[in-house]
């Protein structure tokens, strides 16, 4: 029987990574390169402990104060494309041949830059990823905004030159009533983009449930708090319901005293459709590597399971069928390879 993955091949599977914000990309380095442009010390302006962030925070409210200081200081396109580059040659150093960058667009644009400019500035920093990697946008709306922000952010999409293949709903569960969102929901589908719905992450499994029957969600933002509902968890594994779990970040913001404690485990023996993600990697001191290497040291993950996570991945991204299929091409060819 084979064992568990070894770091090497973590290492070396092409990788698919759909759940990563590209406003929580931004690492220390980055971060207090931006704060010293914009004439500010970087040290109390973000925060930083002993030059890091936190990793580990009170709630989610301490990690949205780290997240907010870095993003102050993305305010011009140079700013943007310096950002977005560092996050493309990130990806390729660990091997993710494809990612859909979670992006709150509207940040930005409330930072004073051009739209125009900010698709540009996007566009050119993802060339830094070079030949073999892809990265599409997923432009999210944060739900405390409501109904006008939702409608700003899609005449930003409509308007966009920008490789968009989904909108996001985003925020804190509870803050709109789920209903809100359904003309926006409704866009996604008649500009043929996918739709995810970050849910039961701090709210409830109630939460999940409109978010598939009000909002038709195609995929599901972390899920975690259906492991309280195993009628609930039945029902994923039965419509293969897809939720993009991404464990440290869920422990970070202490919603799990620990990653053993997380459900990741759990969702992976029941059968639930999930991929693995890294969220806003270094606000919670982590990578998409130290992602799967959780996964696999806590549930035993083999080479076989790991390509099953990143074939997953793949069937549930956004992109067109061509690029599905080439991904998955160069999966099958590391696993015929013996990884």
């Amino acid at each position: 029987m084979a064992g568990p993955a070894s770091d090497a091949d973590i290492v070396s599977i092409p990788k698919v990574e759909l759940h990563i914000h590209l406003n929580g990309s931004i690492t220390e380095a980055t971060a207090s390169t931006l704060a010293r442009r914009h004439g500010a010390d970087p040290q109390s302006a973000l925060g930083l402990v002993d030059g890091r962030y936190p990793g580990r925070y009170r709630n989610f409210q301490g990690f949205l104060d780290a997240y907010l200081a870095a993003n102050q200081f993305v305010q011009t396109p140079d700013d943007l494309e310096f950002v977005a580059a560092e996050f493309a040659r990130g990806q390729v150093a660990q091997g993710v041949i494809y990612s859909e960058a979670i992006v709150t667009a509207m940040i930005f644009v409330r930072n004073g830059m051009d739209p125009d400019a900010m698709w540009t500035a996007l566009r050119r920093g993802f060339a830094a990823a070079g030949p073999g990697t892809t990265i599409n946008l997923v432009i999210d709306t944060i739900r405390d905004f409501g109904r006008e922000e939702a409608d700003a952010t899609l005449a930003l999409v409509e308007a966009a030159d920008a490789p968009i293949v989904g909108l996001c709903l985003t925020g804190i569960e509870g803050t709109m009533p789920i209903e809100t969102f359904l003309p926006f929901r409704a866009a996604a589908r008649r500009l043929g983009l996918g739709f995810e719905v970050h849910a039961g992450e701090m709210g409830p499994p109630e939460s999940i449930v409109a978010s598939l029957d009000v909002l038709a969600a195609d995929r599901i933002g972390h899920g975690v708090a259906a492991i309280r509902d195993p009628r609930l968890v039945e029902r994923l594994v039965r419509d293969q319901v897809v939720l993009d779990v991404c464990p440290s970040s869920n422990v970070g913001i202490d919603l799990y005293p620990s990653l053993e404690a997380h459900p990741m485990t759990a969702f992976w023996q029941a059968g639930v459709n999930m991929t693995i993600s890294s969220d806003d990697p270094p606000f919670f001191g982590t990578t998409l590597f130290d992602e799967l290497q959780h996964l696999v040291r806590i549930a035993g993950l083999t080479c076989n399971d790991l390509a099953t996570l990143q074939r997953r991945a793949v069937a549930a991204a956004f992109c067109d069928e061509a690029t599905k299929a080439d991904l998955r091409a160069r999966i099958d060819a590391w696993a015929g390879s013996g990884g």
